[in-house]
């Protein structure tokens, strides 16, 4: 295998959520390299954690980051990394043993740029019924396109990989998209792969490298997700162009559970063109 540098950012999740995802990545099958832990918490107990996981194989080290964002901070990982398969995994993920293994292999291709791995929930509480959507789905970054690798058009960002020489000055993160304190903006991945595409290179779907994504009571309520639908809005609408799902058109009737989530989503398109009218 080759060496990898595996990210994971810490924003304002609880301990015991954290300690779950590095634990995780202390159990990866023959993984060679260094797990960099960004905390934007500065945790010294965390911190302590982290570093008492270290193998001759792995290396941990947790540096505290100013807490302005996601693709900031994933972007500082870019460039402290030692080696040029980065991985990144959601900080409420707990990684399959053989995860970084399988991405990495994946990422060997010369052709490939980005490789997205099968992302499956783990709910604290039963979900609610417009869970039955798909597309709601994705908004918790859930992702099964099955167990083989194939080509897709976008990665989530609770488990994917990148080759980082390959993509040159390319190996960014949109800053204006992303999490950031106080907002549920996405979209910085999708807005990667299309620049990785540009490029001539594929992005894939690896269906081996599988993560289980911790879903918290919280977030299982019909305000969250019509606050999620929010912020997708305006994320599409700095992004331009029009959605693309991975399943939605496979699943128009099912798709009818996203009506009542609608106008939150329409709203924050608006707001979206609006401020990049104002912008512009």
């Amino acid at each position: 295998m080759q060496a990898v540098t595996i990210t994971l950012t810490r924003h304002s999740e609880p301990d015991w959520l954290i300690r779950e995802a590095l634990d995780s990545l202390g159990r990866q099958d023959g993984a060679v390299g260094e797990v960099l832990f960004l905390d934007q918490q500065n945790d010294p107990a965390l911190a302590a954690h982290c570093a008492g996981l270290s193998t001759d194989a792995l290396v941990f080290r947790a540096v505290a980051v100013p807490p302005s964002g996601l693709s900031e901070a994933r972007n500082r990982s870019l460039e402290m990394a030692a080696h040029d398969i980065v991985l990144f995994l959601d900080s409420d993920a707990v990684a399959g043993p053989g995860w970084a293994g399988a991405l990495a292999a994946a990422l060997a291709a010369e052709e490939v740029g980005v490789v997205g791995g099968r992302v499956v929930p783990r709910w604290h509480r039963p979900p609610l019924i417009l869970a039955r959507s798909p597309v709601v789905l994705e908004q918790y970054s859930l992702v099964d396109l099955g167990p083989d690798t194939r080509s897709c058009d976008k990665v989530v960002g609770a488990n994917f990989g990148l080759h980082r020489s390959r993509l040159g000055t390319e190996a960014r993160f949109d800053t204006a998209l992303g999490r950031r304190p106080g907002t549920l903006l996405g979209g910085e991945e999708t807005d990667l792969c299309r620049r990785v595409r540009a490029l001539g290179l594929d992005v894939r779907y690896c269906g081996a490298a599988g993560v289980e994504h911790q879903i918290l009571p919280e977030r299982i309520r019909f305000a969250w997700l019509q606050r999620r639908f929010y912020y997708a809005g305006i994320s599409r609408a700095l992004q331009g162009g029009r959605p693309r799902p991975y399943h939605g058109s496979r699943a128009p009737l099912r798709n009818l559970w996203l009506i009542p989530l609608l106008p939150a989503y329409a709203l924050g398109l608006m707001r979206g063109w609006a401020g990049k009218r104002a912008d512009g």
